[in-house]
């Protein structure tokens, strides 16, 4: 175990992609924790100012592209932040195949600007914001000292992004550590995602077409990530480290649904086998999560049902509203 935590209350903090799913709700357990809360956003996030609107009054924003150097190296000179939270990405694996482009600009680039730009300003830890896709084809569980094998251009930019921060970790002594969080859900997330997408259908009475859903992931509900980045930022003499955050624990996407409409009183049937696997499918996912346990003292705390219950019940106090952008069509 490393040593006691520090506390980030006064502490200046910057958060890029802050406005983004797993960003705002950092943002809120940071502001709880009593930090200054910079936030990083660009200008194509779909819902900003939706997430971070009740506390926009609390946070100081900077609205820049992850691609602009120069714009990073004014931000930085301004706000000279103790720590740093990267989430700023382009995430959609899917997509990634026809916009390979963005994913080095954004990913890639992005990182390394970031990079550059707080370097002649110190900082006590730059957390970087990997993903569990990095990992690829291997067996599962995937452990952070096995050889990852991205298999979509989303993941090999997220790979390479991450490649960066440990070559100057090593190379310069810089304060990076490199995070791999899992699959992540909860109040707020984009309406295209898997569960969103599958509690809406379900309220509107629409078709639910899918795979076979052979396939496994594990989910983790979203606030017990964001305290997996605060545990990451607090543990003193980590630097260099590579941690999953994730519960270690997954469901085929076919039990998820099942579960999902059950929790709902089955208002639909989901039609399984109704679209093709993804032609480069990642059949298991799940973490082991041993060394974010002993290094950071970090497990998951909420189950599977009770983060989907309280899942439910936002998006339908949500679709109850008019003109949210968290429903598909609404």
């Amino acid at each position: 175990m490393a040593a006691a935590p520090h506390s980030l209350s006064g502490s200046r903090v910057l958060v890029t992609g802050a406005s983004g799913f797993i960003g705002s709700h950092l943002t809120r357990r940071l502001l709880d924790a009593g930090a200054e809360v910079h936030a990083l956003t660009s200008v194509v996030s779909s819902v900003y100012p939706t997430r971070l609107v009740d506390v926009r009054d609390r946070i100081n924003l900077h609205e820049a592209s992850l691609a602009d150097r120069g714009a990073l190296e004014a931000v930085a000179a301004q706000v000279k932040p103790a720590y740093v939270f990267h989430l700023g990405a382009y995430t959609h694996v899917g997509k990634s195949w026809q916009r390979v482009d963005e994913c080095i600009q954004v990913n890639v680039q992005g990182t390394v600007n970031l990079l550059m730009a707080l370097a002649p300003h110190g900082y006590t830890r730059f957390i970087n914001t990997g993903t569990s896709e990095i990992y690829g084809d291997i067996d599962v569980p995937f452990r952070e000292d096995k050889q990852p094998h991205p298999i979509s251009p989303y993941s090999v930019s997220k790979y390479a992004a991450e490649e960066y921060c440990r070559l100057f970790a090593e190379a310069h002594g810089w304060p990076i550590v490199r995070v791999r969080p899992f699959n992540a859900y909860g109040p707020a997330q984009s309406p295209d995602r898997v569960i969103p997408e599958i509690i809406t259908r379900a309220m509107r009475g629409e078709p639910l077409r899918m795979t076979q859903g052979r396939q496994t992931r594990e989910f983790n509900y979203v606030t017990d990530l964001a305290d997996g980045f605060i545990k990451v930022a607090t543990t003193a003499d980590i630097d260099g480290e590579l941690v999953n955050l994730g519960c270690g624990d997954d469901v085929s996407m076919r039990d998820l649904a099942t579960k999902i409409l059950e929790l709902m009183g089955n208002p639909i049937q989901a039609e399984f086998g109704a679209i093709p696997d993804r032609p480069t499918e990642i059949w298991q996912m799940h973490c082991d999560p041993t060394k974010a346990r002993e290094l950071i003292g970090y497990e998951a705390k909420t189950s599977l049902d009770d983060g989907l219950a309280r899942t439910i019940e936002w998006y339908r106090e949500e679709l109850s509203r008019s003109g949210t952008s968290f429903v598909l069509g609404s």
